[in-house]
């Protein structure tokens, strides 16, 4: 897998406000009708996104770094990135990618659950130590990598990665804080409902929906995800006859390459 960077651009000073590294696990699992993605809804308010549909994730921070240290392969980039997104996913909704050393398998619900309930409140990243766990982080493949544009006050980094889910850990459990409702559902069918006009999602959660939703199965998705070249996506704003729109490279590989801001939120 690699990474590729757009054309240096030219600084603006609205671009002094430096984009927070961030990784967010693009779930997936394969459904009775087909591939199904895990979908966060976020509490109104304060919160960045607040109530809007979001994949599982968050910012990156020092404990994810020395875990990546201890533990991750010296030859992979995005070993701290990968902590953050497996951290996160735990946080907001109890599934944990992890495994024991002697062990190809993942951990199934019970086992999450009775290393939760040991030490409640007692950080992910801690426990997986103390129990000699490794994080499943070679579950992960990278799927997209999104930065904020520097017109925005809060701004991100984010790589998108794509994981299967753990067989058994299908059920989530929110904190009804940040985060206040789950579901398991078909890209397509949350794309639906944006183009009837009653969802309006974030530009790149319904961008990599949009990419999703060309595949019918996680072992499809899979294949193509380790193969294809991941170009750093940095969305520009146009104006147009038509009203605005979001303008993306069309090396990004969404199949699209305008789109209209009337589908989206402004979080």
């Amino acid at each position: 897998m690699t990474e590729t960077e757009p054309p240096t651009q030219h600084p603006t000073e609205a671009e002094s406000t430096t984009p927070l590294l961030a990784a967010t696990i693009v779930l997936v699992r394969d459904g009775a009708e087909g591939l199904e993605v895990l979908v966060l809804q976020k509490a109104a308010g304060k919160h960045f996104a607040g109530g809007a549909l979001v994949f599982p994730g968050g910012k990156s921070d020092d404990a994810d770094a020395a875990y990546a240290r201890d533990f991750g392969e010296a030859d992979d980039a995005h070993a701290t990135l990968k902590v953050t997104a497996v951290r996160e996913m735990f946080e907001e909704t109890g599934i944990l990618l992890a495994r024991r050393p002697s062990s190809e398998n993942l951990l199934g619900a019970a086992e999450v659950a009775a290393l939760a309930e040991a030490d409640p409140g007692r950080p992910v990243l801690d426990l997986a130590r103390a129990a000699g766990l490794e994080l499943a982080t070679d579950t992960l493949e990278l799927f997209a990598h999104w930065i904020t544009p520097p017109s925005r006050s809060k701004r991100f980094d984010t790589h998108f990665f794509v994981a299967p889910a753990p067989e058994g850990q299908f059920d989530v459990t929110v904190d009804g804080y940040e985060i206040v409702a789950s579901a398991w559902r078909r890209p397509q069918a949350i794309l639906d409902e944006v183009h009837a006009g009653r969802l309006k999602l974030v530009l790149p959660t319904m961008m990599n929906l949009i990419k999703l939703a060309q595949w019918e199965t996680v072992p499809a998705l899979l294949a193509h995800t380790r193969l294809e070249e991941v170009f750093c996506v940095r969305p520009e704003r146009v104006e147009t006859p038509d009203g605005q729109e979001i303008v993306i490279p069309e090396e990004a590989g969404y199949g699209v390459t305008t789109i209209p801001s009337r589908f989206l939120r402004s979080a």
